[in-house]
């Protein structure tokens, strides 16, 4: 958990990929990394527990929503 928390701390995104939002100490990461300062986006097939806590969230399948991130981050 150390190593998580560290990476956390230097993270500028912080994405969610297909999850419940449920399991702690998992369920707890989108908000400490907002309390860090990074961008946080939750892409999931339905709102998680923890989806209001995400700066931003798109929803259908990771099949779609996935390659479709990585395509805008990449066009930058």
């Amino acid at each position: 958990m150390d190593e998580i928390y560290e990476a956390l701390r230097e993270a500028d995104v912080f994405v969610s990929i297909g999850t419940s939002g449920a399991v702690y100490p998992a369920a707890g990461l989108v908000r400490q990394a907002r309390q860090l300062g990074a961008a946080t986006l939750e892409l999931n097939l339905e709102p998680s527990q923890g989806s209001a806590w995400f700066d931003e969230a798109r929803h259908g399948p990771a099949t779609e929503l996935v390659p479709a991130w990585v395509d805008e981050v990449l066009a930058g």
